[in-house]
């Protein structure tokens, strides 16, 4: 990619796949090559694993050289486009803005027409949506119809088409021009016939010119058209413009058909996300498995300080432009609170503009919630859950969105799910953690005090951010000393802060509390010499903790605050040959929990 440029680009989706670089059609002529390039244009700014690429590319049964092939695809690819197509460890992806990919101006425009429907701008609404109208092709990508890759992203957009067209052909109408809607209407009616809005849309325009026999007529169309293929009968709302259109024998002054048929007031959820870090290290796997996985729930879990959200966030970007509808982070807790899911869904519903405030059944509210979702793709983080309940209320009924879940615990009671377990990160990426915040010359010039930090007080993220803030502004001192100042200091856990953060306010927001069903198990850790367990050492310390030592070790690995260490391989022996694990600077904290507020610091105590 060293000599890759970019040179000017324009690419076209929504039609037959054509590419123009600096003004003349760019021939593509190898069949994978072109499918190639459609896929990546399909999922614009987004990274599609190389294991998809190659089962689109050849099927079930790939050759033993697919990979390469795939690699000499991509080189060939960026001789025409540049350095827009980039690997990124598992994948490929192909960056575009809007200039460049007429599916992106399409998505611009839309929103900018709709805005401009809200705002109440009508004759500009109509002029954007109908230059989004105008992009469109008929039978976008039709090449590559047979590839399910493809031909999944082709439904999505000719649904959001569809959507933008029954606005815009809405408010010519509304706006006196029903006679020139008339043209495409005949056409779009046609081909989809059984979508409502535009049935209504023709029969009020063929109303207003005075042809209501015509209109009649649709409706009959669409009616028998809907038994035929569906076995229901059109929606009471056409039926009752059927009527007027009947009644009034004759154009009707104002449109009275769907209201679901009118431009709604109901905003886009927009992205929300927060800003990706900039410096995210580590969890490769991970991250694939979030981007691969189809499951429409996934649940990342770990201790304190893993990384759970920011693991969410970097995949939530990489999947953002997956989800039009929208992008959000919802916090299921504030302050250490959990927060109600009634509420969270009130505060979401209203924010795009839908009147709640007359819905007071919670019941009610997650019925308009989840029908809110029923049609869109929104991709929904939902932080940091208490609770299985607080996460199956928010969990749409459809999959069409995807909803990334955060908890420290295992939330075992949620089905259908995919689970990924977050532990601490390899040396290696810690490493690569740490040489992004601080430099890698200076962590290489003294890599065993850095082995040596990672040793005494773990790798969980949280861990080394914090480490690498503090190590960053004493720039001027070697970590040889550092590490040796840490190991010195009565209160270890004091060192672990930056700025507003810090490591043992985390731990009493979560772990202090009285109420944390877990506390008097947390503080009988805090009397063993871990931070890891034996199995009959550790059943026997948490028998006296209020249930049997097996159910308490059960509840705090549900919990988050335990892992396994080891699994041997021998099934028999297993119970008396686990041992397992936590975090050490948590079980630091909870030996000072144990021994009480007048008890001497255990930071310089050997585990």
């Amino acid at each position: 990619m060293g000599d890759a440029i970019s040179p000017r680009l324009h690419c076209s989706i929504l039609g037959p796949l054509e590419v123009r670089v600096e003004d003349h059609r760019a021939v593509i002529g190898a069949p994978k090559q072109r499918l190639l390039l459609a896929i990546l244009l399909c999922h614009a700014n987004a990274v599609i694993p190389s294991e998809q690429l190659i089962d689109s590319l050849w099927g079930e049964t790939p050759p033993r050289t697919a990979r390469k092939n795939l690699q000499v695809y991509v080189s060939a690819l960026r001789k025409i486009v540049g350095d827009r197509i980039s690997f990124q460890g598992w994948g490929y992806r192909m960056r575009a803005d809007r200039e460049e990919l007429d599916l992106l101006r399409f998505l611009e425009l839309s929103r900018s027409g709709r805005s401009a429907v809200r705002s109440g701008d009508l004759p500009v609404a109509a002029s954007q949506l109908g230059d989004a109208v105008s992009m469109w092709h008929e039978r976008p990508l039709v090449e590559f119809r047979h590839v399910p890759l493809v031909a999944a992203e082709v439904g999505r957009f000719t649904e959001l088409f569809l959507s933008v067209y029954e606005d815009w052909v809405e408010l010519e109408i509304e706006l006196g021009r029903h006679v020139e809607t008339l043209g495409s209407l005949d056409v779009v009616a046609a081909r989809f016939p059984a979508r409502e809005r535009i049935a209504a849309a023709r029969m009020t325009a063929l109303s207003r010119c005075g042809r209501t026999a015509e209109a009649l007529s649709h409706f009959e169309g669409l009616r028998r058209h809907l038994a035929a293929e569906m076995g229901i009968d059109p929606s009471p709302l056409i039926r009752q413009l059927y009527q007027t259109i009947l009644r009034c024998d004759g154009p009707p002054t104002r449109n009275p058909g769907p209201a679901a048929a009118r431009p709604r007031s109901v905003r886009a959820l927009a992205n929300r996300l927060p800003r990706d870090v900039d410096d995210f290290a580590g969890r490769e796997a991970e991250v694939r498995r979030v981007l691969e996985d189809p499951a429409p729930v996934t649940v990342i879990t770990g201790g304190l300080g893993a990384g759970k959200t920011a693991l969410a966030v970097h995949v939530a970007h990489l999947l953002a432009s997956r989800y039009p509808d929208g992008a959000v982070v919802i916090p299921l807790r504030r302050h250490g609170v959990p927060q109600p899911a009634a509420g969270v869904q009130r505060e979401i519903l209203e924010s795009v503009g839908l009147d709640v405030a007359g819905v007071r059944e919670d019941d009610a509210l997650a019925s308009v919630w989840r029908s809110w979702l029923a049609d869109r793709k929104v991709l929904l983080v939902l932080d940091d859950a208490p609770d299985e309940e607080s996460v199956r209320t928010l969990l749409p009924g459809t999959t069409s969105s995807r909803v990334l879940v955060t908890s420290r615990s295992r939330l075992s009671g949620l089905d259908s799910v995919a689970r990924i377990g977050l532990g601490d990160l390899s040396t290696s990426e810690g490493v690569e953690f740490l040489s992004r915040m601080i430099g890698r010359d200076r962590v290489a010039g003294d890599l065993p005090a850095v082995l040596r930090i990672f040793r005494r007080y773990g790798l969980s993220p949280l861990v080394l951010r914090l480490l690498g803030a503090r190590l960053a502004g004493l720039w001027h001192l070697p970590l040889g000393p550092l590490a040796e100042r840490l190991d010195r200091t009565e209160n270890v856990l004091d060192e672990f802060a930056a700025g507003d953060v810090s490591l043992r306010r985390r731990f009493e927001e979560s772990y202090a509390h009285p109420s944390w069903p877990h506390r008097a198990a947390f503080l009988a850790l805090g009397a063993l010499g871990g931070p890891v367990f034996g199995h009959e050492e550790l059943v026997e310390a948490l028998d006296g903790t209020g249930e049997p030592g097996e159910r308490v070790v059960e509840s705090l690995l549900e919990a988050g605050v335990l892992s396994i260490s080891q699994t041997p391989a021998d099934a028999e022996v297993a119970a008396h040959s686990l041992s397992y694990a936590m975090s050490p600077l948590a079980h630091r904290f909870a030996a000072e929990l144990h021994a009480g507020p007048h008890a001497a610091p255990h930071g310089n105590r050997e585990r």
